[in-house]
Parts: C-alpha cells; structure tokens; sequence
C-alpha cells in the first residue's frame, strides 16, 4: 500500500491532522508535542476501521494506491457518542456495549464512486445491500467483494514498529514445522502474516542465501560479529527445558567467544537491529512501514546503516518516519522532510519546499533547527 493523502479529525478530543501528502519516503520533524507520533496511529486507526473497529468520533478521508496500480479512495465518519474509554486510554471497554454506528461512508475506484452509504443504507455499486451492521465499515463487511478485497489486502501491509514491543519475546508456534512446509519461497514468506522471528527462521531453513544476505547486512553493522544463526540452543539433555528444546532462537557468534549467545542475552540494540534488517528485507512487496523514533534503542552505527538502508529501500517500499535525531535529519533529503506544526488541536505538516532550505544537506539541516516553528512547534 502507498498512502497518498490523508486527513483525520478525533471529535472526541478536538484533534484534527489536516490533509498531509505523502511520498515514497517521508520523515515527519517537529518538536515534541506536536503530534508526529499520532499521525503514525492515525494510520493505524484507518487500518483498525477496515478491520471492523469501530471508533467513536473520528471521521477519516484516505487516498491510497494497491500493489495493483489501483487508486482508492475511502472516507467515512462515525458519531461522537461522548468521552469513549477506548479513544481515552487505547482499550475496549466491556462496558461500552453500544458501539458508534458509521453516519457516511464512501470508497472510490479509480476516481468511480463504488460505496455510497448514508442514513438510508449502503449502496454497493449503485444497488442497495441487503441490511448490514452500521457499527462497522463497508470495507470490512464486503471484504469478500472481490473489489473490496484488494484494499483489504493492502491494509494487511501496513507495519507499525514504535519501538516499543517485546523484542524478546519468544516466537513459539507449536505449528512451526508444519508451517516450514508451506513457507518455502521466498515470496510466501514475505506474504505470510508471520511473526518476523518466525520469517527470520524459515528463511533461515528453506532460503540459506537469502539468510547470508540479512546475516551479511547486520555483520556489517557489527563486524565482531562472525556468525548469524536460528535454531533450537544446544543442550546437554538437562540443562535445556524440554519445552525449550524444539523452539528456534536467534543466536550470534563473536570473534574470539566459543559459545553461541541468544536473543535473550543480546543487546536491545542489536537485537533491534537485526529486527529492523529483517523487517526490511521480509515484508511484502509496497508494503508501508511505520517507524516511531527510529532513533530509540538504536547506537550510531545502527542509525547510518539503516537510515542508508532505508533510503535506497527498493520493492515499491513506503516509508513515514519520525525522527529527533540530527545524523537522521541530516542524512533524509530535505524534499523528503514534513515539518509538523499545530495550532490548537489542528495539525499541520508543511512541505520542506515551503522554507526555501538550501540544496546542501548541512545548511538545510542547520536551517530547519533555526526555525521558530521547529523549536516551539507551536503557532499562534
């Protein structure tokens, strides 16, 4: 998926993002506050609708194109039904039975109107539906459409990464033989909605070259690093649990250290790392990747890697970054750049094309922290 434009308002809090482009790669910059990391779960919401959430107060507009080449666009607006637990605090609540109904909804193919739904009903292709839910989208109740279906499948390729998760969690799966089987290639890995770490194993198994490339880009990153693999530990029969014994780990070798250390005895920042590579390279083909902070967690050599990484990212890849980090900044084209201000509840993201910045990377750079707007991130 390739978002091109969006826009979102929240009723429920007065936050509105007013309509912001996107490019292929796009870094949002601003000071902190000003609302680049909910730009991200403004995203995230969208996605959440099309999988049949329903969020009370917020009203959308989202233009997007499929692997396909075909241009959607999909606005909609549910009810402001009051203070709502899951827009406050990010969780359902039991007790909140009665979900916001959706007031309109519209989808565009190709610029031909194909969803019309208003008080009356949901009109699909000109033709009244037969009654359906009004708590959720059309997109999600005609997912089985076969028009419908395709902007279903792109959702499925957005990636969020706030840096936040458990990267240490195991990727158990009491199936994982079975599902080494039927991820062989490397195209079924990259279409599976596998655990990355799981991705990271069958490539692993089934694509050794494959896994020597990932494998090569992180021991570039890490040159005392010597070997990359992912498998059960070793064990001497007891002092492995057996529950343990079948489950894949990652593990690395270091120059000069005997024993294979595992991902629970890794560094953050390298385990992150070798997570982000992998991320890279295992997605599907146009998908869109979300990184918060990309920053955080990550050392100085892991932020030039991956920033060059990024940039010269290659299967119809998209990126919407947020950064604080100057070498980040620094390192983006300034065309690539969104300077994020609010006033109020509205939030704006200007283009880097705006401010007149140089052409010299540096002296855009030095020019932008020199920005009011950037500093302050707040107009009046």
């Amino acid at each position: 998926m390739r978002i091109k434009t969006l826009s979102y308002i929240d009723k429920t809090t007065g936050w509105e993002l007013q309509r912001l482009s996107f490019d292929q790669l796009t870094l949002l910059v601003g000071a902190s506050g000003v609302g680049k990391t909910r730009i991200l779960k403004s995203i995230l919401d969208v996605r959440r609708v099309a999988k049949g959430a329903s969020l009370n107060g917020i009203s959308w507009y989202i233009e997007f194109l499929t692997t396909g080449g075909r241009k959607y666009t999909w606005e909609g607006e549910f009810e402001d039904k009051g203070f709502s637990v899951e827009n406050t605090f990010g969780f359902n609540d039991e007790d909140e039975k009665e979900k916001p109904r959706i007031d309109s909804e519209r989808v565009y193919i190709n610029d031909e109107l194909v969803i019309d739904r208003n008080i009356d009903g949901i009109f699909f292709n000109g033709k009244k539906t037969v009654k359906l839910s009004k708590n959720e989208s059309a997109v999600f109740l005609l997912r089985e459409e076969e028009q419908i279906q395709e902007a279903q499948r792109e959702f499925d390729k957005v990636i969020f990464d706030d840096n936040t998760s458990d990267i240490n969690r195991f990727a158990f799966d009491d199936e994982v033989e079975e599902k080494l089987e039927k991820y062989r290639s490397i195209k079924t890995i990259r279409d599976s909605n596998e655990d990355v770490k799981l991705k990271l194993y069958f490539i692993y198994k089934n694509q050794k070259k494959s896994f020597e490339d990932i494998a090569q880009a992180f021991i570039d990153v890490f040159p005392y690093v010597e070997g990359v693999k992912v498998e059960p530990l070793q064990h001497n029969g007891k002092h492995v649990p057996l529950f343990l014994r079948e489950m894949p780990f990652i593990q690395i070798k270091e120059k000069g250290i005997e024993q294979w250390i595992p991902e629970t005895r890794m560094s953050s920042g390298m385990l992150r790392t070798l997570m982000h590579i992998a991320e890279l390279y295992l997605c599907a083909d146009s998908s869109l990747i979300l990184i918060d902070e990309f920053e955080n967690s990550l050392g100085i050599n892991c932020i030039d890697e991956l920033a060059q990484t990024i940039v010269s990212a290659e299967r119809g890849l998209q990126f919407i970054i947020t950064s604080h980090h100057p070498y980040i900044i620094n390192n983006i084209k300034h065309t690539d750049w969104k300077i994020v201000t609010r006033k109020g509840g509205a939030v704006v993201a200007r283009n880097a094309s705006d401010f007149n910045f140089d052409k010299s990377k540096h002296k855009a750079f030095t020019q932008l922290i020199n920005l009011d707007i950037y500093s302050e991130g707040v107009e009046s």
